[in-house]
């Protein structure tokens, strides 16, 4: 198990990589998360990765007056109807912070990345996310840059 989460973890760092540095963004739009009583919001953007089944982009975390708190990048697999993903910040001071994130959107199973953004472009499409001890609710909105 230990070791299939590696591999799984060393593809996703590759495939965002490389959708970052090969693909131009596809998408773009906003998110919002929570945790607990505590709300958090900012921007995102996708491209696909170079497996249909993996995607990668970047995304800010902003405060109210929609200044830049942290930035950082994301990757994901998709398995079946789950959608599992990592993303790691880093603060102007240069804390780092990492974690995970999933959804588990009304989307058939052999559907691909795209399937899941489109589907942002039409309502939001809602998950959960973990770092540490910290967990709670996302949600995204897409609009494509097409």
């Amino acid at each position: 198990m230990r070791i299939r989460l590696l591999a799984w973890a060393v593809v996703l760092l590759a495939s965002s990589s490389l959708a970052r540095a090969a693909d131009p963004p596809q998408w773009q739009g906003t998110w919002a998360a929570t945790s607990g009583s505590a709300k958090f919001a900012g921007t995102w953007d996708a491209a696909p990765g170079k497996a249909p089944n993996t995607a990668g982009g970047n995304w800010a975390l902003l405060d109210p007056d929609g200044r830049e708190l942290a930035t950082g990048t994301w990757a994901a697999v998709k398995e079946g109807k789950l959608w599992r993903g990592t993303w790691q910040a880093r603060r102007p001071s240069g804390e780092i912070y990492d974690g995970t994130w999933q959804a588990q959107a009304e989307l058939a199973a052999n559907s691909h990345f795209a399937a899941l953004f489109e589907a942002a472009i039409a309502g939001a499409v809602n998950g959960n996310w973990r770092m540490g001890a910290h967990a709670g609710a996302w949600s995204i909105r897409a609009y494509s840059e097409k």
